[in-house]
């Protein structure tokens, strides 16, 4: 098999040869990338019941409850976290050796040549053809909600300006040269869908269909809701408290920011930032335009530099204030 890409400046051509003649069998491998609604597509696959007509999505390498194989990805990695109990490698050799085509999910999956390479040699072993699913999200609305992740986990306490500033360098957000280059020259198939946030359902119930699992658009349901101003600014003030309560924090916010009426949502752009983004990642914009979408190319170009407000201050800050001596009471801080 040969996968062969070409470039110009105004479009990105990819073709794709089998020197067989013939369609191999395939492994998918999903690599998000991560706020791309990934754990909502992981929890179906782990839960489905229904009879693939083609793909087989294991139950080896789930580390977390979204049911994803995060421990193939941290053996890739060569992470410490890699647990080789809960399967890796070996496991996916053992679907092989039984002819299954395999669907496998983590947006921890690596993407650069040297970690994929291994999982490359496996499927040309057992005559398997590698597949990359790749979800495509505007590159700004995608840096909002990597920011508020950050945040609720208390990963990142830094102002939204200097996150962005070194979150725009992000492998993941480079299509042409940290995705299609370096994943074409090393001759894995890619496959690209869009993400468009209020069409999900939809959007995760097509690309089941084409992978042959059965699937129906309200079977999807959003796992992984933005924190709203008020939470957003209780972690990044007493996060590292909340961290050591035995008391979980999202049951904290979620209790008190429905007695408080909390439910405005975080963006983290105002206008000057984001054109200032808009110019770092035009290229990448241009990019996105020009690859072969599964589906909805128009539809996802249509939700590109649309208004992200920054809505980031808290406009009553007595009640805030007895939103966060309320939270700090019902964790025992």
């Amino acid at each position: 098999m040969l996968l062969c890409a070409r470039y110009s400046h105004s479009q990105i051509h990819v073709c794709f040869v089998f020197v067989s003649g013939l369609i191999m069998r395939r492994v998918v491998l999903h690599v998000g990338p991560s706020k791309t609604a990934s754990t909502t597509l992981q929890q179906f696959l782990s839960l489905y019941r229904g009879e693939a007509k083609t793909f087989t999505y294991p139950e080896w390498g789930w580390t977390r409850p979204d049911n994803g194989h995060h421990n193939l990805a941290y053996e890739l990695r060569n992470d410490a976290r890699f647990n080789p109990s809960l399967g890796g490698l070996d496991a996916l050799r053992k679907n092989l050796t039984q002819s299954d085509q395999v669907f496998l999910s983590s947006e921890d999956f690596p993407i650069h040549p040297r970690a994929i390479a291994p999982l490359v040699k496996l499927c040309e072993e057992f005559g398997y053809e590698l597949e990359i699913l790749f979800f495509l999200r505007d590159p700004i609305a995608r840096l909002n909600s990597m920011y508020t992740q950050q945040i609720k986990t208390f990963a990142d306490t830094r102002r939204f300006v200097d996150f962005v500033q070194t979150a725009v360098n992000e492998d993941k957000l480079n299509i042409r040269d940290a995705v299609i280059k370096p994943l074409s020259a090393l001759g894995v198939k890619l496959t690209f869908a869009p993400f468009i946030g209020s069409r999900m359902g939809e959007i995760f119930a097509r690309v089941c269909h084409h992978y042959g699992f059965e699937a129906d658009p309200t079977n999807f349901s959003h796992t992984n809701p933005a924190p709203t101003p008020e939470e957003v600014a209780l972690y990044r003030q007493i996060g590292h408290r909340m961290e050591k309560s035995t008391v979980s924090h999202w049951e904290a916010c979620n209790r008190l920011t429905r007695k408080y009426g909390f439910d405005r949502k975080y963006f983290g752009f105002d206008a000057h930032l984001i054109e200032q983004t808009r110019k770092r990642l035009q290229s990448q914009y241009d990019d996105i335009k020009s690859i072969g979408l599964l589906f909805m190319a128009d539809e996802l170009a249509e939700t590109f530099f649309t208004e992200k407000p920054k809505c980031a201050d808290i406009e009553d800050q007595e009640k805030f204030l007895e939103f966060k001596h309320d939270i700090i009471s019902y964790m025992h801080l």
